[in-house]
């Protein structure tokens, strides 16, 4: 039987500070969640997360850690300014950039477990720095440089480890133009959260960016899609604009 006056814990949330985003998530991001940001090239997943994590530094304290596999860290800065955030100061949102390290290991990077070396390193960064959020750019990157015999049962002990360090891990997949798959091998089961971008053609000559949460665990969040704005110093969320006649 249940007990009436047992009392559910609330659950700490992450804020987005994506105007309209967080009430519609429910409140925010459950802190310590593993979320799962797809979408087609070019639909801003990277500024959105770097958005996320400035605004959470500069309001709260919050230490943030981007791990790029790919782009450089000089891109990702000049980038963020473009998007109207200014200086991304490393005492608060730190971009490790990890192709420095790859270009050092040049041909040998294919022989290195990089699942360990990722964990190792993270590890190592929250116990020295004290870092509480979490981006890897991109899963593609991983997957290609790693030598996959079960992929599936890999991400599972990779992501489980960097939630026993009770970070909110927030992770790049690149969805395919045409594909109805979100990520490859099974990472929309494992996330406890997904955020879905894709481009959307609005009659002949406009494109809107949109934004829908498939799932966010122990959330009551909306399920429908969202527009997705920047306006030049901010995100923000508004009611899709109806395909015209």
């Amino acid at each position: 039987m249940l007990r009436m006056d047992v009392v559910v814990p609330e659950v700490p949330l992450l804020q987005t500070y994506v105007d309209g985003l967080d009430r519609v998530l429910g409140g925010g991001i459950p802190k310590g969640s593993t979320v799962l940001i797809a979408g087609t090239p070019g639909t801003m997943k990277t500024s959105l997360i770097l958005w996320m994590m400035q605004e959470n530094g500069r309001a709260h304290g919050v230490k943030s850690l981007y791990i790029s596999l790919e782009q450089d860290m000089d891109s990702l800065k000049a980038g963020a300014a473009r998007m109207g955030m200014g200086v991304l100061h490393e005492s608060t949102v730190y971009v490790l950039d990890m192709g420095q390290l790859r270009r050092g290991l040049h041909r040998a990077e294919s022989t290195k477990d990089w699942f360990t070396i990722l964990t190792e390193i993270v590890k190592e960064a929250v116990a020295s720095s004290g870092y509480q959020v979490l981006a890897i750019d991109s899963l593609e990157a991983l997957y290609a440089l790693s030598d996959l015999k079960t992929p599936r049962r890999e991400m599972f002990h990779f992501l489980g480890s960097l939630k026993e360090l009770g970070l909110t891990t927030f992770l790049i997949a690149e969805t395919p133009f045409g594909s109805n798959r979100l990520a490859q091998w099974g990472e929309d089961f494992l996330a406890d959260g997904i955020l879905h971008l894709r481009q959307v053609e609005v009659g002949e000559t406009e494109v809107q960016l949109r934004l829908r949460c498939v799932k966010m665990r122990w959330m009551n969040h909306d399920k429908n899609a969202l527009a997705l704005h920047h306006d030049g110093e901010k995100f923000f969320v508004s009611h899709v604009i109806s395909k015209k006649k």
